[in-house]
């Protein structure tokens, strides 16, 4: 999430949006104006409803504001009915923008009763109409024949096209028959891509004959052979400059490289089954060579599907000029290699990175293989190698094997490693955890580090029992005020999920002791609590932790100058090169807000890229390395109509409202991801570089301009 340029930057396909950010610039608001935005702010997060606030900034003359609150009132979940409501009547706003945003939000808010409201936006302008389709499949069954019916007339407008084409991925079954069509489209690849995502996305055997037909036929094969030439993606003019008036997932200049990857993900075995294996198996091994890396990681990945019959493939991807179809490549070894440690050591010596070899190890533990360097790595004094050889190790399929290593671990003077020790001491147990186990996890629980804690009653949590409450209990007041909250929260998950599983067990005792539990004063730690009547007591979720004047300083600081066409952007400096991103001040301005205080802070500096999925995305964020850490707070989410395109940047989450310094990038399209987790960036220039990160590769710094 590495090497010299790899390829060449490809098209810099904008994260577009239909918020009032994608106008043209706006005017200045009036003092008042500003106010009343910080107030609107305020209201979407602290998550409580003011009508009259709400109907003010909808009477507003200040375009923005009327577009900001239609999006407020989607971001409002708990308010239901009466929200939704007030979107439907605002779908045929004269202001195109005030429109999307309330289809948007009422896709937020899965509005079936908006379902026929939304179907004739369908027919409406463009700008709208995207939004509907996109909110007809968040709400997915009951709007299922509107997609279908719209599928069948596709009028001339190419984004509009490309959403329906992703609602329909939502509907059970994926509606094949109406997608034929679209993949027909040779003038239109976008629409062609689109169309190969909703059958390979949805893994339909229907439309595996679909996608070999594609991949195989004389004009797709044409034209992708002409798009794959050096320089056939390189933009001009605006897009090139990184302009964001793009409409989403249009990007002809890529589109076909696109299609090929999601042929190569649609084919997998699972999907082909045994009747179309043989013309799969011939198109994946012709994939496997494409000029593009990601065509190939998403080949070799479905290859592995098929066993023996791939392997030869398989293993020669271990020498892929690329480091991430090199990991993703050992990464899935296991499927088509047996145990033969002579196959596994030869492919040890093919890379001498770290993530490759921890990608090999682990595969070849679930194969039986036993590598020599499993020793050493357990025993080396960089700690990501003995956590990857845990992880390694918890793979195995001999289960006491895996436990007799992790006690060995247990007392690692890292943190990170003990927790790693701890999750694979549980291993695959999913039905009990033996009681040796068992008691293993709760003597963690009083391990000095809040992060081991965490991840013992994480594990404890998934086999809940009533022997055990009295010390998570105990747990939980360990935790003092100002340690991180984590452990807290977990222990709170813990004592919920003990009591949804057998709630007439616990005694009247134990339901005292959780009613004396000091509450928390973490938003999150009380979120874990909501809905659990154990917890009824507690206050409630919603409310503003910050002052006015903080908001009022967001909206001069960051709304006011992205409105009027001045974006910040930050540069993420890794030793592979510079990513420059463009950040959505308007869209997600308390998200933009917290980015840059922690890079400018210097949080970021020094990190690394703790997880990279090739051909998906590049996470970082943690200054622990495991995934697992953060700043000790969390900030609400701020979904909006932007899409998580090639290079867009999101805010990661562990739950709803949980975001803090933890941030991805995509190296690809992923629709999947609209409207779940907060789009706040994009990036302008860097593509390569990003590409070329790997797992463990360092952040030298980030710099907010």
């Amino acid at each position: 999430m590495l090497l010299p340029n790899l390829f060449a930057v490809l098209a810099i396909t904008a994260v577009t949006s239909v918020s009032a950010a994608a106008q043209a610039p706006s005017r200045a608001p009036s003092a008042g104006e500003s106010s009343l935005y910080a107030r609107l702010l305020a209201m979407t997060d602290a998550r409580v409803y003011d009508a009259v606030l709400v109907d003010s900034a909808l009477a507003s003359s200040w375009a923005p504001m009327r577009a900001a609150a239609a999006l407020g009132v989607g971001q409002l979940v708990a308010l239901g009915k009466p929200g939704a409501a007030k979107l439907r009547s605002l779908l045929v706003d004269r202001d195109l923008v005030v429109a999307s945003n309330a289809a948007y939000a009422l896709g937020l808010l899965v509005d079936s009763v908006g379902v026929s409201a939304l179907a004739n936006a369908l027919t409406g302008p463009p700008r709208v109409a995207r939004e509907a389709a996109w909110a007809l499949g968040e709400i997915g069954g009951p709007a299922r024949p509107f997609i279908v019916a719209a599928l069948a007339t596709p009028g001339t407008d190419e984004a509009r096209m490309i959403q329906l084409l992703l609602a329909a991925v939502k509907m059970r079954p994926v509606p094949v028959p109406e997608l034929r069509p679209y993949l027909r489209m040779t003038d239109r690849p976008s629409v062609q891509w689109a169309a190969a995502y909703a059958i390979a996305r949805g893994r339909v055997p229907a439309g595996v004959r679909d996608l070999i037909a594609l991949a195989t036929s004389p004009a797709f094969l044409g034209a992708s052979a002409t798009q794959s030439r050096p320089g056939a993606g390189r933009l001009t003019g605006p897009a090139a400059a990184g302009a964001s008036t793009a409409e989403p997932y249009v990007s002809p200049q890529t589109a076909r490289q696109r299609a090929r990857a999601e042929i190569a993900r649609g084919l997998a075995q699972s999907a082909a089954g045994d009747s179309l294996a043989d013309e799969s198996v011939a198109v994946l091994l012709r994939l496997a060579s494409d000029p593009h890396p990601h065509v190939r990681i998403n080949a070799v990945r479905s290859l592995a599907t098929y066993g023996a019959r791939g392997r030869d493939v398989v293993v020669a991807a271990t020498r892929d000029a690329d480091p991430n179809v090199r990991i993703a490549t050992a990464q899935v070894l296991a499927t088509v290699l047996d145990s033969a440690a002579a196959t596994w050591t030869s492919l040890w010596q093919r890379d001498t990175s770290l993530m490759y070899r921890a990608s090999l190890l682990a595969s070849a533990a679930r194969s039986g293989a036993k590598l020599p360097a499993m020793t050493g790595w357990l025993s080396h004094r960089d700690w990501r190698l003995r956590v990857a050889a845990l992880s390694a190790a918890g793979a195995a399929p001999n289960p006491q094997l895996v436990r007799e290593t992790a006690r060995g671990m247990l007392r690692d003077s890292d943190p990170r490693v003990r927790s790693a020790a701890y999750g694979a001491l549980s291993g695959a147990d999913t039905v009990a955890l033996p009681p040796l186990v068992r008691d293993i996890l709760l003597a963690g629980l009083a391990d000095a580090d809040v992060s081991v804690r965490e991840t013992v009653l994480g594990i404890l949590a998934r086999h809940p029992r009533q022997d055990d409450v009295p010390a998570v209990i105990a747990a939980y007041a360990r935790e003092t005020p100002d340690t991180a909250s984590d452990a807290r929260i977990a222990a709170i998950a813990y004592l919920a999920a003990a009591w949804r599983k057998d709630s007439a067990s616990f005694s009247r005792a134990f339901r005292d002791q959780i009613a004396a539990m000091r509450p928390s004063d973490d938003p999150l730690a009380r979120a874990a609590a909501k809905g659990v009547s154990l917890f009824a007591g507690w206050p409630p979720v919603s409310g503003n932790r910050r002052p006015a004047a903080w908001y009022e300083d967001v909206v001069k600081t960051y709304v006011v100058p992205a409105l009027r066409g001045r974006l910040p952007q930050a540069s993420i400096r890794t030793n592979r090169g510079t990513v420059v991103l463009e950040l959505f001040a308007a869209d997600a301005p308390i998200t933009v807000q917290n980015f840059a205080t922690l890079a400018r802070r210097g949080y970021y500096r020094d990190a690394s890229f703790h997880r990279v999925v090739p051909n998906f995305v590049a996470q970082d964020g943690d200054p622990r390395g495991t995934g697992n850490g953060g700043p000790g707070y969390a900030i609400r989410d701020e979904m909006n109509p932007r899409r998580y395109d090639r290079g867009a940047l999101g805010m990661a989450l562990s739950g709803p409202d949980t975001g803090g310094s933890q941030y991805f990038i995509t190296h690809s399209p992923q629709p999947h991801l609209d409207g779940h987790y907060t789009v706040f960036g994009r990036v302008l220039r860097g593509h390569a570089v990003l590409d070329a990160i790997v797992q463990g590769d360092p952040i030298l710094a980030i710099v907010i301009e």
